[in-house]
């Protein structure tokens, strides 16, 4: 006998559906802004002791990374579509420039962390959205109203604090910090143009797109990434075991931060995806904080309390601009 559903039943079975999903989105954000800051303490770490340093450490990482997302991939795309289905123009060259943007970003950030705490670097990268802001304005045309405009200002105030309190980010590394916020703008909007190009080609839900994406963006850059790993082995100290083991905790730490980002996108888009990245720099506050306490004095300077609350303080700051931004965008 066939089950009958009642119109308010199909309202509240949509109802939980969307409410799991942004659950499942919330989850994840956070877990991205976690493990991205965990991956910035594995950097420094590593990035400041081991032959080769950070630029050793990014080539061997995304090497690993594309070994793993090999198989991912091949499971994202849904059972009997041929993957070259999904491989179609607009993916490919949203991929391209998302790639791009991320890894002159991210190598911009691993220069930084050698010359600069993560917790006082890793709230900085909420400069993204002044970057962002002026991205859509002024490139792609989109008219921000007075409330963003302030929250930009208010992410600025944020950064001057971080700047000028009491403990100054070299001038060089806050540069390469700003550059790679504009980097890292562009590729998140990169991944959303991903993500909307694979449903296009292929119909499947957009949790499931920003798998397929992601996959897609460190198989491509393992690719791009093997003729650096070719070439560390023709230097005077090639890469060891320790060097390979280094790379798989940069690797997983990071390969866990961007499942979380990608699939938050696809849950709940880049407005609240965005709030939700910006806590890292809360995260690495805290985290840096722990860390100097019990003496790991190599990856965190130990600080005076007046020193953590303004570290606290911008770091919330920056969060809350974040929060106002995207609150009242699109």
């Amino acid at each position: 006998m066939p089950v009958t559903i009642r119109r308010d039943q199909r309202r509240d079975l949509r109802y939980a559906r969307g409410v799991n999903l942004l659950a499942f989105g919330i989850a994840a954000g956070l877990t991205a802004a976690c493990f991205s800051s965990l991956s910035y303490l594995v950097s420094r770490h590593h990035g400041t002791r081991r032959p080769g340093g950070s630029r050793r450490l990014l080539a061997l990482a995304h090497v690993l990374m594309a070994a793993a997302c090999v198989p991912a991939f091949l499971v994202a795309v849904p059972t009997g579509v041929p993957v070259t289905a999904v491989l179609t123009p607009a993916v490919w060259q949203a991929c391209l420039v998302s790639t791009a943007a991320y890894f002159v970003g991210t190598a911009c950030v691993f220069h930084a962390l050698t010359r600069a705490d993560a917790s006082r670097l890793s709230p900085l990268l909420g400069l993204k959205v002044v970057a962002l802001a002026l991205i859509v304005s002024c490139v792609l045309g989109q008219r921000l109203d007075w409330r963003q405009w302030a929250a930009v200002a208010l992410c600025g105030v944020a950064a001057l604090m971080l700047q000028r309190g009491g403990a100054d980010l070299p001038a060089r590394a806050f540069a390469v910090v700003v550059v790679s916020c504009v980097l890292f703008a562009i590729a998140d909007l990169g991944i959303i143009a991903m993500i909307d190009a694979v449903q296009q080609a292929v119909s499947i839900g957009r949790v499931r797109a920003g798998g397929v994406a992601l996959a897609l963006t460190y198989v491509v850059g393992g690719v791009v990434m093997l003729p650096l790993v070719v070439a560390e082995y023709g230097r005077p100290q090639p890469p060891v075991a320790g060097d390979w083991l280094a790379a798989a905790q940069y690797a997983a730490t990071w390969l866990v931060a961007m499942l979380g980002l990608y699939s938050c996108y696809g849950a709940v888009g880049v407005v609240l995806g965005t709030v939700l990245q910006s806590t890292r720099g809360v995260m690495s506050v805290g985290i840096g904080a722990v860390l100097a306490h019990l003496g790991w004095h190599d990856l965190e300077s130990r600080v005076d309390r007046s020193m953590l609350l303004k570290r606290f303080a911008a770091a919330l700051l920056m969060t809350a601009a974040v929060a106002i931004y995207v609150g009242n965008g699109s």
